[in-house]
């Protein structure tokens, strides 16, 4: 599934609004990315946790990720930074046994490949971004994408302030 969004940050928001964040709650996201990736988490009134990149890759390090898992964590964002993937088999593991939800922050990442599978179809849900600054530009826009007919229901209705859209 997929919606049109006026950003990828909007992407992001509704991402984050479909998972059922909301205020108080935590979400890791890495210490280097555009700074989308953590006003999204503050536009719903949750708070970003910081957790250190792999100095390998400059993604989100899963093993730092782990240790700022807290009860009020209930998610994750995965930044696929500058079209390189985020270690997905590692984090949707860690999101498993800890039972969040995993976003991928896919606005730098169109077409890339991640053990031969596309970035915005490993985790439960993808913000992708159209901006002019982006590899795909189209002025201005994002995308939004999962493959749960309940998130796609829950993302559409953020998305129309609300109302359930009239298919």
């Amino acid at each position: 599934f997929c919606l049109a969004t006026n950003s990828g940050t909007s992407a992001l928001h509704i991402a984050l609004a479909a998972a059922g964040v909301g205020p108080g709650d935590e979400v890791i996201v890495p210490a280097l990315s555009f700074i989308a990736t953590a006003q999204a988490v503050l536009h719903q009134g949750a708070v970003p946790v910081f957790a250190d990149i792999d100095a390998r890759t400059y993604n989100l390090d899963p093993a730092d990720a782990a240790v700022r898992i807290t009860s009020r964590t209930r998610a994750l964002v995965a930044v696929h930074l500058h079209g390189l993937p985020a270690e997905m088999e590692a984090l949707n593991a860690l999101a498993d046994r800890a039972g969040l939800t995993v976003i991928e922050d896919a606005a730098q990442a169109h077409g890339a490949l991640y053990r031969g599978r596309s970035v915005g179809t490993l985790g439960n849900m993808a913000a992708f971004s159209l901006n002019s600054t982006k590899n795909l530009p189209a002025g201005e826009g994002g995308l939004f994408v999962t493959d749960s007919p309940d998130l796609h229901a829950r993302a559409a209705r953020v998305r129309f302030d609300g109302l359930d859209p009239d298919p």
